[in-house]
């Protein structure tokens, strides 16, 4: 088990896959620490100090009270703040900074996230963050997204099958292209799952998650707009034969009539606070009133 938080935090206890909150709970009756039968107490120096018998013991402590845990969420909102600070755009913008301000390792990240090792992997998987030459980092949207077409391209190239792809092909073509191996993974297992079959590595890619990140994409760049002009931008955006709709969106996007015609623009469930007090009061911060079917995909 560890401790973890810095001086302005409240401390918490993590194992290796769970984060607990500690409290301090005061007791009224007198608690007596007495040490094990035998054993040297606190300032005895010699044999002759020790007064143990069967009918006296002494006393080490008086403890006023003892520490209680209590299980509570991992504290996960620190760890996109600090990996947005050097996020990553390839290679080439990279070396052209030799500091490592703004990089951190697990142990960087670890000594700075009150969560668990597991706890803090999930928070990792959940940014779709990677790690590349020992920092995890977070990748940029631009970059991905021209790597996802190229990929998309050589698929209509090379007749691969978007749910039967090769990794002992995809990787040598893609690498050719410009882009690291790592990068090319995570872009497979961001988007999509892999099995292991027999003739190695074979990635199913998830045009759901692939339409949603374009979806996305478009969000960002037009801002608040009509619903039928983003959905034909959308269409022309996202790879030959993928579908897409509206329901795709929720948690993505807000959507408004205004007079006949309805206005989307992007807000991502992943943009508010984990807690529920905080998330319900930037939520109604955005909107004074809610309706249901409006509102539950961002609890």
């Amino acid at each position: 088990v560890v401790i973890r938080g810095e001086p302005d935090e409240e401390a918490v206890l993590c194992t290796s896959s769970k984060t607990y909150a500690l409290k301090f709970v005061s007791t009224s009756n007198s608690v007596f620490l007495v040490p094990p039968k035998g054993c040297h107490s606190v300032g005895a120096e010699t044999e002759t100090e020790i007064d143990v018998t069967d009918s006296a013991a002494s006393v080490v402590k008086l403890a006023p009270g003892h520490m209680e845990l209590m299980l509570v969420a991992p504290k996960l909102e620190k760890l996109k703040t600090l990996l947005k600070q050097r996020v990553y755009k390839g290679d080439s913008d990279d070396c052209e900074s030799d500091s490592k301000l703004g990089l951190y390792t697990w142990q960087d990240l670890a000594d700075r996230i009150q969560a668990s090792d597991d706890e803090l992997r999930d928070g990792l998987r959940a940014i779709s963050a990677v790690e590349i030459d020992g920092y995890w980092r977070l990748v940029d949207d631009g970059l991905m997204e021209d790597l996802l077409t190229m990929m998309f391209r050589n698929l209509d190239i090379h007749g691969w099958l978007s749910n039967a792809l090769r990794e002992e092909e995809v990787l040598p073509v893609m690498v050719d292209d410009g882009y690291s191996p790592t990068l090319v993974l995570h872009c497979l297992n961001t988007n999509g799952s892999k099995e292991e079959k027999e003739e190695g590595h074979v990635w199913c890619l998830n045009e759901r998650i692939v339409a949603v990140f374009y979806g996305r994409r478009v969000l960002g760049r037009c801002g608040k707009r009509k619903e039928v002009d983003f959905m034909e931008e959308w269409k022309r955006t996202v790879p030959s034969g993928i579908d897409v709709s509206m329901g795709m969106l929720e948690g993505e996007v807000l959507t408004e009539k205004i007079g006949v015609d309805i206005w989307v623009r992007g807000f991502s469930v992943s943009s508010l606070p984990s807690t529920p007090a905080e998330r319900f009061a930037a939520l109604f911060r955005e909107r004074q009133r809610w309706e249901w079917q409006h509102l539950e995909p961002f609890i």
